[in-house]
């Protein structure tokens, strides 16, 4: 018995002689050393984050805030560069109109409409959308056509669908709309085109032009843009502004870029009475920083300039011929493509 004690001691004395420390080798490997080639990001919670949810970024550099000085007229500010974020609105009627408007900050604008069954009539929005306004090479203004409303249906109330007949063959005839079908006629051609754009404004205002009192600008709007993006490639559509008097001569220059354009409601004046005849619509294609600006009406082209008098401000001829017209107010039409998913 003695012997096996004496055995197990000697044993245990050997392996306690010969035990040695462990190295780095020796350790497992979820305790090896952890070393980094450069120093970390510091980072910061997202401001505002659920706790449940944040993510971390790397901490930026402080920018001190940079004041944007706007134009009068914001179509100066229609650039993709300058696009502001949306922001939700009040429900407001813009500019007077009917058209219904609940957003701001968005570069582009359409008229969009809406049946309301109760008033058997459509409501009309100005929704706002992101984009880039369509180029154009070059200037083709000088290849416009003036249409004489009085070769068209229902003449007395005929301004308004000659003048979106004048837009729409400038704006076929230079790339903006492809048709696939057009008559060998021009004339022909004229006379068809007449009906279909005739047609979608009865569609719009429910009621002829005639009794109606003419085509109001809601209806045009709506009718160019709607076709404009029937008959494109890109779907293009038509952003819109109205501006009231008193206009300044930049106003007409901003519209003779691209594939801008103006239609101005006007009052024309009695050449023999001088009262002051019911509202008309003319097609205004240019105009310059020198003051001179261009409409078509009645089949010919007149070039004027603004006037302000104590009972508004004027359209007034320059050689004297034709009527002098006072301004209720312009409405700036441009094509753009939408971004998509706006």
């Amino acid at each position: 018995m003695l012997l096996l004690i004496v055995l197990v001691l000697s044993v245990i004395a050997y392996f306690q002689l010969n035990r040695k420390s462990p190295t780095e080798n020796d350790l497992p490997p979820q305790l090896s050393p952890i070393t980094f080639s450069e120093p970390p990001y510091e980072y910061r919670k997202l401001k505002n984050a659920p706790e449940h949810s944040f993510r971390t970024i790397p901490e930026a550099p402080a920018r001190q805030p940079q004041r944007i000085e706007r134009s009068k007229s914001s179509l100066r500010a229609i650039t993709p560069t300058q696009q502001r974020p949306p922001k939700a609105a009040p429900l407001i009627n813009y500019q007077g109109t009917a058209f219904k408007q609940t957003q701001e900050g968005f570069p582009y604008y359409v008229a969009e409409k809406k049946w309301n069954a109760q008033k058997k009539r459509y409501d009309f929005y100005r929704r706002g959308m992101q984009g880039a306004e369509v180029p154009m090479r070059g200037d083709a203004r000088r290849y416009f056509i003036s249409e004489n409303q009085g070769n068209y249906p229902e003449p007395e109330s005929g301004c308004g669908p000659t003048a979106l007949l004048n837009l729409y063959v400038w704006y076929s005839k230079f790339g903006l709309i492809k048709e696939s079908i057009r008559h060998s006629d021009p004339k022909r051609y004229k006379q068809l085109k007449f009906k279909e754009i005739d047609a979608k404004l009865l569609n719009i205002q429910r009621e002829s032009r005639t009794r109606h009192g003419g085509t109001n600008t809601l209806a045009a709007i709506v009718a160019i843009d709607e076709l404009v993006e029937s008959h494109s490639q890109n779907s293009t559509r038509i952003h819109f502004e109205i501006q009231n008097p008193p206009l300044s001569n930049a106003d007409f220059a901003e519209l003779s870029q691209n594939y801008r354009v103006g239609i101005l409601s006007v009052r024309p004046k009695d050449e023999r009475t001088g009262e002051l005849m019911r509202n008309h619509a003319v097609l205004c294609i240019r105009g310059d920083q020198s003051g001179m600006v261009t409409i078509a009406n009645w089949g010919k082209f007149f070039h004027g300039s603004l006037v302000d008098r104590d009972d508004g401000q004027w359209f007034v001829p320059r050689d004297g011929r034709g009527h002098e017209l006072r301004i209720n107010s312009l409405t700036t039409l441009i094509p753009f493509i939408p971004k998509s998913g706006s």
